[in-house]
């Protein structure tokens, strides 16, 4: 690596020039603690241009300017020093967010968090997974969907949302996240884990962007392995309990909705979570991640 980096610099201008060139470099004078005090306050504040501008020239305090070539020199060490020290800016995955649903979503999204720490190694501060509704045709009159209240706000039951966990994860890990979905949808013999809660509210749902138009599906349909029934979802489908089928969402065109702040790792109905999962309520609304919803808070 260091012999290729070093055969790179050669190949750059400041390279050439430092092998073709006998000149003396011009020696600089050191800056009196006064200058050096503001300049230093000028690289915290952003505002010295040399360190968006390489190419500027580097003036000592008596006006003298380094040459051209010893210029060319600098600004290529920089660019190595950039590439070296920060291969993983150059090679970011992108993300994408999907959503699953699979009867209630308490136990849907304390399934997802336990993915994201285990494969992802995502530390508190860095779930994604949320609780929501996904999957209707219809929202309140100002985007609200909420969960049922007796405050007649828009029930998403009503307005044909099922619930689901929205999640963001590198497109790579997409077909890992849809494998343990489906893993889980066929150990089960109704397909999810609570078959006792019946309706539309509990369909089979992954939302992922451009549905099964888009080019994540045929992530998730290698990892499904032909073991359930895909289908294209239209809105306001049907329960799926006991029919193996999973209704394949476009996220762009059926969005998902985070749910109330009181739904989120919450307890599931039959199991019972550690303190290290509630606490992860307080850290994500601290920090923003949670937001508060147009939906009554009943807190149960």
């Amino acid at each position: 690596m260091s012999v290729k980096l070093l055969f790179a610099a050669c190949l750059l201008p400041g390279g050439f020039a430092w092998t073709a060139s006998r000149q003396t470099v011009p020696e600089i004078t050191s800056r009196s603690s006064g200058q050096v005090q503001e300049v230093q306050l000028a690289q915290l504040r952003g505002t010295d241009s040399r360190l968006f501008h390489p190419e500027e020239e580097i003036t000592d305090a008596a006006g003298a300017t380094l040459p051209a070539w010893a210029r060319a020199g600098l600004a290529a060490v920089a660019v190595l020093a950039a590439v070296v020290l920060s291969p993983r800016a150059a090679f970011a995955e992108s993300e994408v967010k999907m959503y699953v649903g699979q009867g209630c979503f308490w136990h849907v999204q304390h399934e997802v968090v336990k993915q994201e720490a285990s494969d992802l190694g995502r530390q508190p501060t860095e779930i994604t997974a949320l609780s929501g509704y996904a999957g209707g045709t219809e929202v309140g009159g100002n985007g609200e969907v909420c969960y049922h209240n007796m405050a007649m706000a828009p029930d998403y039951g009503r307005m044909g949302h099922t619930e689901v966990v929205n999640v963001s994860v590198p497109e790579g890990k997409v077909g890992a996240f849809a494998k343990a979905y489906f893993d889980a949808a066929a150990k089960y013999p109704f397909g999810r884990a609570d078959p006792q809660d019946r309706g539309t509210e509990y369909r089979s749902a992954i939302g992922i962007p451009g549905g099964m138009d888009g080019p994540l599906f045929k992530e998730v349909e290698a990892a499904n392995n032909g073991r359930l029934q895909l289908v294209r979802g239209q809105g306001n489908d049907a329960d799926t309990v006991g029919t193996k089928k999973v209704w394949i969402y476009d996220s762009n065109s059926f969005p998902f909705h985070q749910g109330e702040i009181y739904h989120q790792f919450h307890d599931d109905m039959l199991e019972r979570y550690p303190q290290e999962y509630h606490k992860l309520k307080k850290v994500l609304v601290d920090q923003g991640t949670v937001q508060k919803v147009a939906c009554p808070e009943m807190g149960f």
